[in-house]
This record gives C-alpha cells, sequence and structure tokens, in this order.
C-alpha cells in the first residue's frame, strides 16, 4: 500500500499496525476514535496542527521493504 496525504488513517493503521507508534511521536494518540480513523491523513494532521508532508514523508518509511535478518 502506498501512503498519500489521501490515504485514510483506517488503512494506514490496519496495513501499517506500527504507524500507532510512529504516529504517536507526532502527538496523534487519538486513533481509537471512529471519527479521527476515518479522516484521511491530511484531515488528521490539520487537526493536530502538523505538516501532512512531514508525516506522509515519515511514513513512508514504513512502504520499505522489510529485509530478514534471521
Amino acid at each position: 500500500m502506498f501512503i498519500s496525504k489521501n490515504t485514510l488513517m483506517k488503512d494506514i493503521v490496519e496495513f501499517y499496525p506500527e504507524a500507532y507508534e510512529m504516529l504517536a511521536r507526532f502527538g496523534i494518540k487519538c486513533l481509537a476514535c471512529d471519527g479521527m480513523l476515518n479522516n484521511t491523513l491530511e484531515e488528521c494532521a490539520a487537526f493536530h496542527k502538523l505538516d501532512a508532508e512531514v508525516l506522509v514523508k515519515e511514513l513512508k518509511q514504513l512502504e520499505l521493504p522489510r529485509i530478514d535478518k534471521s
């Protein structure tokens, strides 16, 4: 899944559960709220007075393929 500022928050956290911790570092801790989950990343950023592009850049790190180090 590719993350953009138009991606729904529920899709981000469903596809990338580790996004919860990343978003919490930005002060977005209200993801249990149905209203916030149904908002786009851009809407959530605006609500929290954050730059959506910074969030997108940070969350895009989750899209990188993971290397099995075992």
